[in-house]
C-alpha cells in the first residue's frame, strides 16, 4: 500500500469516529458501541499522519535538503580493541580530519541500518561518549557531516533524523530558538495544525 494511501485511510477513518453517531440517526446502529472521537483519538492519529508523511518524504525532500545542509562528510570505520581503544582511536582521528569545523552531525551505523543521530559543536570527540551505550557494540562506522555555520547546525541534525530514522534516539531532536525549521518539521506542523482545527473540542 502507498504512503498516500495510508495517509487517505487514516484520515477516513478519523472522519468515521467523529461522525459516528450520525451515521445511526436514520439507521439502526449495529451491535456495539458507536464509534467516538476523543482528543486522545485525534493525537494519536496526528503523530501516525505525521509518521507516515516523514517515511514518505525522508529519501526526498529531507535527503535534498540534507544534502543542501551539508559541507562535508568525513567517515570512521570503528576499529580498536575494546571501548577504550575504540575512543582513542577515533579521538586521534576526530582531532585530525573534524576538529576545525564549526558544526557537526554525527550519525552511528549498523551496516546498512541508521543506529543514532547527534549533534556538537565542539572539537568532534563528543561521539566517542555513546561508546558506551549497548547498540554501539554493533556499530560499523560514525559519518561526521560539516555545516558551514553553526547557526545551521540544528536544522542539518533534524534533516539527518528525518532521512535516516534512527532506532536508538529515545527523544526528539532539540530545536535551538532562532536557527530555521526543516522543511518536514515545517509539515508535522502544518498537519498538527490543521487537524486540531477540523476536529476542536471545546
Amino acid at each position: 500500500m502507498s504512503r498516500q494511501k495510508q495517509f487517505n485511510r487514516e484520515l477516513d477513518r478519523l472522519y468515521k469516529r467523529r461522525t459516528g453517531w450520525l451515521r445511526t440517526v436514520l439507521t439502526k446502529a449495529n451491535p456495539g458501541p458507536v464509534p467516538t472521537l476523543n482528543k486522545k483519538t485525534r493525537e494519536r492519529t496526528i503523530k501516525h499522519l505525521q509518521s507516515i508523511a516523514s517515511t514518505a518524504l525522508a529519501k526526498k525532500l529531507a535527503k535534498k535538503e540534507f544534502q543542501r545542509a551539508i559541507e562535508k562528510r568525513k567517515t570512521w570505520m570503528t576499529k580498536g580493541r575494546g571501548i577504550d581503544g575504540k575512543r582513542k582511536l577515533f579521538k586521534a582521528w576526530a582531532r585530525k580530519k573534524v576538529d576545525g569545523a564549526s558544526g557537526k552531525v554525527y550519525v552511528f551505523w549498523r551496516r546498512k541500518e541508521c543506529s543514532y543521530v547527534g549533534r556538537t559543536r565542539g572539537r568532534g570527540t563528543r561521539p566517542s561518549h555513546h561508546f558506551e551505550r549497548s547498540w554501539f557494540r554493533k556499530a560499523t562506522r560514525i559519518d561526521v557531516y560539516m555545516a558551514p555555520r553553526k547557526s545551521d547546525i540544528s536544522r542539518l541534525e533534524c534533516l539527518a533524523f528525518h532521512r535516516f530514522l534512527p532506532s536508538h534516539n529515545e527523544i526528539k531532536v532539540a530545536k535551538v530558538r532562532g536557527t530555521p525549521r526543516c522543511p518536514l518539521c515545517r509539515l508535522h506542523k502544518k498537519i498538527k495544525n490543521e487537524m486540531r482545527r477540523i476536529y476542536r473540542f471545546r
